[in-house]
């Protein structure tokens, strides 16, 4: 069961981290001591903090006390193992995205660990209250504050939703072609090249927003639907984005799609676990819509005057349930730190993205976390083509039944092929700069947006299928 999360307990961490941040702000080399175990690892098996920790041979990255611990420990940990060697490996590139950006260096305390709050905390705005540090609010897990509950339908100001000096803000105000960025987008995959092409100094933080519509379009590309032809007929693109949760509060930052995707009508259709309460929320306000259509925008002519609205769907509290209605398909679906193997309705999406050919790609931490979608997949494989055998198969068995009675797969044969293709991950040049802290690897759990991986790839049918107008 999730550990809640209050918005009260979140406001009480803010004002430790703001006021270790005034302690700290005039150093010439600001190192701030906060950490969970200060200063110490935690063994991954008994939780025991360590001085001298040591580490699996194998992957050199999980901190264990003993050779007891390593032992007892490899069970689990072998299942991910080769993961974790190939994040390790991934470091100094994870490392490379945060050191683009000169303000990173605050978020790294005594100890070496990586905390974002204290970026936030450097601008000013880190807290709960969206009234006072706008897209940037935080929000408890489980509980959700009303404040931010009325996020998709409460109007900002770009500056009151950035809250940050103005040169410092992605303007979607775009008012004169000298404002503008070139056309068609050039910029090389990384930070500085976009931020160049945007027009931002790299010492702007909007980096921490931006990786969320910049994976959207890093996501998109990975399955070849960037258009090469910014001039070329028009298109309508219509994207599910499933398993939303924070990115309900800050709705205008995916404004930014419409100049990525010129000469297109981008729709954005957001379905989550926020999406539920924010119903509840909206009815009381006289929203009555299955799926109110909560922004848009128009980029400028000399921009390529691509459009996007984003709407939010209202008739599920969680994850998007897929219909067998094939006009109802998007064509993506799209879900952004995705935990693919760690919540059984993500079962629903994967297997009928398989049967009916729906592009599916998916962000995550780490490569670790990705070893998890390829277990799902054997699970879901052997429940369909064979009896269970082991005690965790049997387990799972009913569970994995119900869910193949709710979704009825029709062509077996053809879902277990997608079930059994290989998924390999790729690192994401937009990641959320800043590598997360851990006590019990070297690694920790990645970064927000750190991997791409391709759970249904796009098909002949389904590109032809992205209409043109």
């Amino acid at each position: 069961m999730a550990e809640f999360i209050t918005t009260e307990q979140i406001e009480a961490h803010c004002k430790v981290i703001r006021q270790e941040w005034d302690r700290i702000k005039h150093d010439p080399s600001p190192r701030f001591s906060l950490t969970k175990h200060p200063g110490q690892s935690q063994c991954n098996q008994c939780r025991a903090l360590m001085d001298k920790p040591k580490v699996c041979s194998a992957c050199k990255m999980i901190y264990y006390c003993s050779p007891q611990c390593i032992k007892t420990g490899w069970k689990t940990h072998k299942v991910h193992c080769s993961a974790f060697k190939r994040d390790g490996e991934q470091i100094p590139k994870y490392k490379a995205v945060t050191k683009q950006f000169p303000w990173t260096d605050v978020g790294y305390n005594i100890y070496g660990h990586f905390n974002e709050n204290f970026i936030l905390a450097r601008f000013g705005v880190l807290g709960t209250t969206r009234r006072k540090v706008g897209y940037w609010a935080a929000h408890g897990r489980g509980v959700l504050d009303e404040d931010l509950l009325d996020a998709p339908w409460c109007n900002l100001t770009e500056t009151e939703g950035w809250r940050l000096p103005n040169e410092f803000i992605p303007t979607l105000a775009l008012q004169n072609p000298d404002s503008c960025p070139t056309f068609p987008p050039t910029f090389d995959t990384n930070w500085t090249s976009y931020y160049q092409w945007r027009g931002l100094p790299i010492a702007s933080p909007a980096a921490m927003l931006l990786h969320w519509p910049l994976s959207v379009y890093a996501c998109l590309k990975e399955l070849g639907l960037v258009s090469e032809n910014a001039v070329g007929a028009r298109r309508k693109l219509t994207v599910f984005y499933v398993g939303a949760r924070e990115e309900v509060c800050l709705i205008p930052v995916f404004g930014e799609l419409a100049l990525l995707f010129p000469n297109t009508d981008l729709d954005l259709v957001i379905f989550g676990e926020t999406t539920g309460h924010a119903l509840r929320r909206a009815k009381g306000r006289g929203i009555k819509a299955h799926r109110p259509c909560v922004f848009d925008y128009t980029a400028p002519t000399a921009c390529g005057g691509g459009t996007i609205r984003v709407f939010i769907d209202t008739g599920n509290p969680t994850y998007y349930c897929p219909s067998r209605e094939r006009s109802e398909h998007p064509d993506v679906i799209v879900a952004l730190n995705a935990g693919l193997g760690s919540c059984i309705s993500w079962q629903h999406v994967i297997l009928r993205s398989f049967e009916f050919d729906i592009p599916f790609v998916i962000t995550d931490y780490c490569e670790a976390c990705l070893v998890d979608v390829r277990q799902t997949m054997d699970l879901l494989h052997q429940v369909l083509t064979r009896a269970p055998k082991s005690a965790e198969e049997i387990r799972l068995q009913p569970v994995f039944k119900k869910i193949l009675e709710e979704v009825q797969v029709g062509d077996v044969e053809k879902v277990c092929a997608a079930l059994k293709r290989e998924r390999p991950g790729k690192l994401n040049a937009f990641m959320q700069p800043g590598q997360k802290g851990d006590d019990c690897s070297k690694l920790g759990p990645g970064s927000r947006n750190a991997c791409i991986q391709v759970i249904t790839p796009v098909t002949k049918d389904v590109e032809a299928g992205v209409n043109t107008q």
